[in-house]
């Protein structure tokens, strides 16, 4: 009998941002090796009415008495103590960033330390969530995937455009756009036909155009929301992500633009450094300044043939070591041992045949 898997999540895919994303990765590598069972809390709904409810679907869910329980968020992982059916049952929490980057306490210190295992997206959002948590009980770091691209960009053919991709929030202004703005008089005095493209929405995007117009920043265009085919074309048509963020525990935007064959510009002491060390396709900014952006940037906006050399780098790197099959094959190693104390029976772990298939 093949174990039943309760996912606790705020949603699969593209549309809950990061976190749905790797919650259509768990569901990817789960299937054909456990039942699953997606328990949905709806994020988007007033407060008021998501938290009955999610406590409400936790609870019919374990009148089934799932054999291991998941949750994506730490926030949700309270459930398993408010549950008391799922008191007895194992479960995970995969912590993804700043979610951790605080003193955690109460019901959230109490769910990660009875957690069998705590899954991190990298070893810097489990170093930063160590200062705030010496507490915190071992971590074992699951680096994510991304899908292996058929059509990679061509850096020579493109134009020197740079592109942000991320959420604009208030509460999330380290993610570097103000820094790349403040450069940007600078990159465009060395490169006059520069474009800087913005993918994302977020309540503070109107800041930030109001800023374009006040300062008269030439050549930036906001692209606002896109669907994953618009925004895969935007990649394969510009020649540096610029990803100069704080607020990362991984950076899928990164991987995706590396993937396509895409340089990208990170900052020095940050998650990008853990993911693409020197030599496979990341220039870094030493900080936020816009003396060090522009710095790194102007040397591969203003070549192609540097963008494409960066951006072969890039791509080796990612698939190398960041498809979904590494991701599979990681989380899989993590998570068997503990399927294991709940009568899993072992079977091919998914990524097993990955040479074969990448060879």
């Amino acid at each position: 009998m093949r174990p039943q898997i309760a996912l606790v999540t705020s949603g699969i895919g593209t549309a809950h941002g990061g976190i749905g994303v790797v919650a259509g990765l768990i569901v990817s590598v789960l299937e054909g090796h456990a039942r699953i069972a997606v328990w949905e809390h709806h994020a988007f709904w007033p407060r008021f009415a998501r938290i009955p409810a999610a406590v409400g679907r936790a609870f019919l869910g374990s009148l089934k008495t799932p054999d291991f329980v998941l949750y994506d968020h730490v926030d949700l992982a309270v459930l398993h103590a408010v549950i008391p059916r799922l008191q007895n049952i194992p479960y995970a929490v995969f912590l993804h960033g700043i979610e951790v980057w605080k003193p955690l306490v109460g019901r959230r210190r109490e769910a990660l330390l009875g957690a069998n295992l705590l899954l991190v997206n990298s070893a810097t959002t489990g170093a930063e969530a160590r200062i705030f948590n010496p507490w915190l009980p071992k971590v074992t770091v699951t680096w994510l995937g991304v899908e292996h691209q058929k059509e990679i960009a061509d850096v020579r053919a493109a134009a020197p455009t740079g592109l942000i991709v991320g959420r604009m929030a208030d509460s999330e202004r380290l993610k570097g756009h103000d820094a790349v703005m403040d450069a940007w008089p600078l990159i465009k005095s060395i490169i006059p036909d520069a474009k800087l493209m913005i993918v994302g929405g977020g309540n503070d995007k109107g800041r930030l155009q109001k800023r374009v117009k006040a300062e008269r920043l030439p050549g930036i265009e906001f692209c606002g929301r896109i669907d994953d085919a618009q925004r895969n074309q935007m990649y394969r048509s510009c020649r540096l992500l610029f990803y100069p963020s704080k607020q990362e525990g991984f950076g899928l935007a990164g991987v995706e633009a590396a993937s396509f064959g895409i340089p990208l510009l990170g900052l020095a002491g940050t998650v990008t450094e853990e993911l693409f060390p020197t030599g496979t396709g990341a220039v870094m900014a030493k900080d936020l300044s816009r003396e060090s952006i522009a710095e790194a940037a102007i040397p591969v906006l203003g070549s192609s043939q540097r963008a494409l050399e960066l951006g072969r780098a890039a791509l080796a790197r990612v698939n190398a070591v960041f498809l979904k099959e590494h991701f599979a094959d990681r989380f899989w190693q993590a998570l068997e041992p503990e399927l294991f104390t709940c009568g899993a029976v072992a079977t091919n772990p998914p990524g097993a045949d990955l040479k074969k298939r990448t060879a």
